[in-house]
């Protein structure tokens, strides 16, 4: 969606005069209140011409409803938030707001309604000029000036006839790997559905886009096409975002959301990570020097109120003490939570071989040909654009689809376990809690406690004590993560594990996976967990697949050269 705030009257914000030390938006003691619980506490903060701002912190600190605001979709809030005049401000929420009614084309169409019609208005002038009562007089004066504000409108959309609109259209639909043009969009997934309202956005050329994690349900390929395209940008772009990658790549400030409050760091999210520990210890020593300093005015105050001699010294240092703005501490950082994979022995030298192997789905063939023995201990990244067969191809290993063709075999001892990014295989009647459903899979004696086994995958506090029925389809997959952490296995095969998971759980199944002694078998476009992880690569494109005993870098390296 885009909002406009009226009147739009000049080309953009860069044409009102405002320079790069003037905000487009200032954000003042902004408060959010759902029933008794506060999310936002007064959040101050402002955006500037040409940002480049990512927005963090835990989970449930309030970032998709202070973007909800900013984006005008939500309006009880208490606070300021002021504009610039005539600022457009674009909005990708996590959950598409397409109309259903529509084609995946008729949405992405109404996305350029504004600039095909201001193109047509533009050929409808230059036609007026030949009409003689256009040829001088206010008429003439009046068309001259119209004619100047529909150029500049197109120019800041950086087109200038339906054609570039048309190919910006295919560059973008390529590139997001958007379904077929004809296809209703009420029978889209939720991961299509999001990417065409990514495309929308894009396209609409706002002042300001607002991006509620834009890189969810997005392959690397169309990440790295998302992220040029906003480097190129030339408005702002303020994100949430699980991909250290993106972030590092794209953002030069860090709006950290913590205790309904702002925090503002200059430089991308590495240099958050430096940084924050860093200013922690400087308040934790500010706020030692403040509790001994009130500590002292307390113990004269006590000793001296009730002696005529010094009481009056005693009222002074009660004023003193009562002008004292006490230092808050933030809440402790999660401890670095070392877990291991439970263990069941180790397999066969080859753990997979496949032989010819191909899979079709009727007339559709996904890949044929694949050959590979897999070797125990390695850590493979399966690769390739969406709908090129990954998921496929990890159903196959895991024993859930046959082959079409060919000959695939596990090899000995192999203890296989099974995450799917799909959440289906959760009963919608289950009326077990979190804990309990845990619990269930967990052995005697678990390798860490349960509650903090859960936290690490964002279960907290009463949390742990939903029906899993009821969690969404985001909470269902960490939940399944956290539970293979407790299940005995020597191969794990896991379909886009990160794809929930925020920056810090993350970090804790990558190390957990890094130190796990078998085999990883994996989808994931998270660039810097894939670069981390992976020991070599299948690579599936075009029906083939092809398998690359490098790491990933070294593999791009390779696919560029073949390129």
């Amino acid at each position: 969606m885009v909002r406009a705030f009226p009147p739009l009257d000049r080309r953009s914000v860069a044409m009102q005069g405002l320079s790069a030390g003037q905000p487009i938006y200032s954000v003042k003691d902004l408060r959010r209140r759902f029933g008794d619980r506060e999310i936002l506490k007064g959040a101050t903060f402002s955006l500037y011409p040409g940002d480049r701002v990512g927005v963090v912190g835990v989970n449930g600190a309030g970032k998709s409803t202070m973007m909800r605001i900013l984006a005008g979709s939500d309006t009880e809030y208490e606070g300021s938030i002021i504009p610039a005049k005539g600022l457009t401000v674009g909005y990708v929420p996590q959950e598409p707001d397409l109309d259903l009614e529509l084609t995946v084309e008729e949405n992405v169409m109404l996305a350029v309604k504004e600039t095909l019609d201001l193109l047509k208005r533009r050929d409808e002038i230059y036609e007026l000029y030949a009409e003689p009562e256009y040829a001088e007089g206010e008429k003439l004066e009046q068309l001259l000036k119209e004619q100047g504000e529909v150029e500049s409108a197109l120019e800041s959309k950086g087109v200038n006839d339906e054609a570039e609109v048309m190919n910006k259209i295919d560059q973008a639909w390529d590139a997001l790997n958007l379904p077929p043009r004809d296809r209703p969009a009420k029978v889209c997934s939720g991961g299509e559905k999001r990417r065409v309202s990514i495309c929308q956005s894009l396209l609409k050329h706002p002042d300001l886009l607002i991006l509620d994690e834009p890189t969810n349900h997005l392959d690397i390929e169309a990440r790295e096409w998302l992220l040029e395209f906003l480097k190129g940008f030339e408005g702002a772009v303020l994100l949430t975002s699980h991909d250290r990658f993106f972030l590092d790549a794209l953002v030069g400030r860090i709006l950290e959301l913590e205790m309904g409050r702002v925090e503002v760091y200059h430089g991308n999210y590495t240099h958050f990570e430096t940084e924050k520990p860093a200013r922690r210890a400087r308040l934790e020593a500010m706020h030692e020097r403040q509790q001994k300093e009130i500590k002292a005015h307390e113990e004269f105050i006590a000793k001296n109120r009730a002696h005529p001699a010094t009481s009056k010294m005693a009222q002074s240092r009660q004023k003193q003490l009562d002008k004292i703005v006490p230092i808050v501490l933030p809440p402790q950082p999660p401890k670095d939570l070392r877990l291991r994979f439970a263990d069941s022995g180790k397999s066969g030298h080859v753990v997979f071989r496949l032989e010819g192997v191909a899979k079709r789905y009727g007339e559709l063939e996904v890949f044929a040909d694949a050959n590979l023995e897999l070797v125990a201990g390695t850590r493979l990244a399966v690769t390739g654009v969406n709908g090129a067969g990954k998921t496929t191809l990890l159903k196959l290993l895991a024993g859930k689809e046959e082959p079409s063709e060919g000959a695939l075999s596990l090899g000995h001892n192999v203890q296989l376990q099974y995450f799917s990014q799909y959440t289906d295989d959760i009963d919608e009647d289950d009326a077990r809690t979190v804990l309990q459903w845990i619990e269930e899979a967990a052995p005697d004696e678990p390798p860490v406690p349960l509650r903090t086994l859960l936290g690490s995958f964002l279960f907290s506090g009463d949390d742990v004590f939903k029906p899993v029925r009821v969690l969404s389809g985001g909470e269902r997959a960490r939940l399944k993560i956290a539970r293979m952490l407790l299940r005995p296995g020597n191969v794990l095969v896991m379909d886009e594990p990160t794809n929930h998971l925020d920056l810090h759980s993350q970090g804790v199944l990558l190390e957990a996976l890094q130190r796990f002694g078998g085999t990883v078998i994996f989808v994931s476009h998270d660039r810097v967990f894939v670069r981390e992880l992976a020991t070599a690569v299948l690579h599936i494109a075009d029906g083939r697949v092809g398998f690359y005993p490098c790491d990933y870098e070294q593999f791009r390296w390779k696919q560029s050269q073949e390129a």
